[in-house]
C-alpha cells in the first residue's frame, strides 16, 4: 500500500479537503481586508466589495494565523491518534495540542527551520512557507508564550476568536464516529469538550471556548452527513447543558433568525457584529452559510464587513467545504490557495486514518512513515 494513505471513497476525500481548504480560501480572501472597514473596502474594490484575492503578505491567495492554527490543530488530533495507538491508551488532545500550539509559536517567533533529528520536530515544522508573521491574534500570543508548552488552560478572560476558528479538525477527527444511534449524546457531549478545551488553552472566557465547541460539532455532524440546519440544532442542545451558555446561544440563534428574514444583506451582517470575539464570529459564519446562494457567494458576503474578515470567512468556508465537497469551491481560488498541498495532505489523512496500520511487526514502515509525520511526544 502506498504511502500516505488516502480516503478510498471519493466523496469522504471531497468533503474532508472541502473542509480545510473551504477555510483555507475564505481565509485568504479576507486577508487583504481584515483591518479594513467596509466603507474602506468599498472605495478599494468597488461597491461589491472585494471578489478575488488582492495582495496580501506580498502574494496572492496569502493564508494568515488562522489556517495556519488550524493546521497545527490537525497535527495535533493526529499526533494524539497516533501515540494513543502505539501505546494502547486513550488520545490526550489537550497534552498534544499543548505541543502543536507550541510549534505554532515557534514558527511565529525565529524564522529557523527545525531539522528532522530535533525532537521537537514535526513534518509541518519542515513547510518553509509556514515559518511567517500573519498578523497573528495577541492572546494567542501572549497565552502561549506564557504557558510555553506546558499542558495549561488560559488564565485570561479573553473570548476572541483565535479560538473557535481552528477547530475545524477536531469535528474532522470525530466524524468517523459518528454512525449508529448508540452512545450519540454521549459523543456529541465528548466533541463539544474536546473543541472547548483546546480553545481554552489560549482562551479563558467562556464564550470563547463554548462556541468552539459548537462549531467543531456542526462541522462533524454535516460531514457526517446532517444538513447545517440539523448540525446547529445539535449544537445547540449540546451547549445548553454547559453554564455561561446564554451569549453563545443568542448570538447563534440571531444568526438563524437573520438567515431567514433578511438573507444576504450586508446590513444584517452587521448586526451580528464584527467577529473579532469568538460567538460572533461563529454567529456570522453560520448566517453567511445558511443565507447564501452557493459557496463563492456566501464568501464573498462572509469577508466584506468592516471586522474580522478572515475569521469570519475561514469559518464559513469550513461549514460548506464540509457540506458540499471541494468542487464548489471556485477554481478560480482554488488553484493560488498559499499551502495548498499541504493542506490536502492533513485533510486526506483525517479522512484516512481508521485505516492505518500501526501496530503489527508488518506494518512498521507504515508505522515509521506516521511517527515522521505526527510527533508522539
Amino acid at each position: 500500500m502506498p504511502l500516505p494513505r488516502t480516503p478510498p471513497d471519493s466523496r469522504l476525500q471531497s468533503r474532508f479537503r472541502g473542509c480545510l481548504l473551504g477555510g483555507a480560501v475564505g481565509d485568504a480572501l479576507g486577508a487583504p481586508v481584515e483591518f479594513l472597514d467596509l466603507e474602506e473596502i468599498v472605495r478599494a474594490y468597488g461597491e461589491h466589495g472585494i471578489r478575488d484575492y488582492a495582495p496580501a503578505y506580498g502574494k496572492l491567495g496569502a493564508i494568515t494565523d488562522d489556517t495556519q492554527m488550524t493546521l497545527f490543530t490537525a497535527e495535533a488530533m493526529l499526533s494524539a491518534h497516533l501515540a494513543a495507538a502505539l501505546r494502547s491508551h486513550e488520545p490526550d488532545f489537550f497534552r498534544s495540542a499543548a505541543d502543536s500550539y507550541a510549534r505554532w509559536l515557534m514558527t511565529q517567533e525565529n524564522s529557523r527551520l527545525l531539522t528532522s533529528a530535533d525532537p521537537k520536530a514535526s513534518w509541518l515544522l519542515q513547510q518553509k512557507k509556514l515559518f511567517s508573521r500573519r498578523a497573528p491574534g495577541t492572546t494567542c500570543l501572549s497565552a502561549l508564550q506564557a504557558s510555553r508548552g506546558r499542558v495549561t488552560r488560559a488564565t485570561n478572560d479573553s473570548k476572541g476568536c483565535g479560538g473557535v476558528m481552528r477547530m475545524a479538525p477536531v469535528g474532522m477527527y470525530f466524524a468517523h464516529f459518528l454512525s449508529g444511534e448508540r452512545h450519540r449524546d454521549h459523543l456529541y457531549s465528548y466533541i463539544f469538550a474536546t473543541a472547548s478545551d483546546l480553545a481554552a488553552i489560549t482562551h479563558g472566557h467562556p464564550s470563547g471556548s463554548l462556541s468552539a465547541g459548537a462549531f467543531a460539532l456542526m462541522v462533524s455532524l454535516i460531514l457526517g452527513g446532517a444538513p447545517l440546519t440539523e448540525a446547529i440544532h445539535a449544537a445547540k442542545d449540546e451547549l445548553r447543558k454547559h453554564p455561561s451558555y446564554k451569549e453563545t446561544l443568542a448570538a447563534i440563534e440571531k444568526a438563524e433568525s437573520l438567515a431567514k428574514s433578511r438573507p444576504r444583506e450586508r446590513g444584517a451582517l452587521r448586526e451580528l457584529g464584527k467577529g473579532f470575539v469568538a460567538e460572533e464570529a461563529l454567529a456570522m459564519g453560520i448566517y453567511c452559510a445558511l443565507s447564501a446562494r452557493d459557496f463563492e457567494d456566501a464568501i464573498i458576503l462572509a469577508v466584506n464587513h468592516g471586522g474580522d474578515s478572515d475569521s469570519t470567512g475561514s469559518i464559513t468556508g469550513n461549514l460548506l467545504g464540509a457540506a458540499n465537497g471541494i468542487e464548489v469551491i471556485p477554481a478560480r481560488w482554488l488553484a493560488p490557495v498559499e499551502l495548498r498541498p499541504t493542506i490536502e495532505a492533513l485533510a486526506d489523512d483525517l479522512a484516512a486514518f481508521p485505516d492505518w496500520r500501526l501496530r503489527s511487526q508488518a506494518d512498521a514502515e507504515e508505522r515509521a512513515f506516521y511517527a515522521g509525520r505526527y510527533p508522539v511526544g
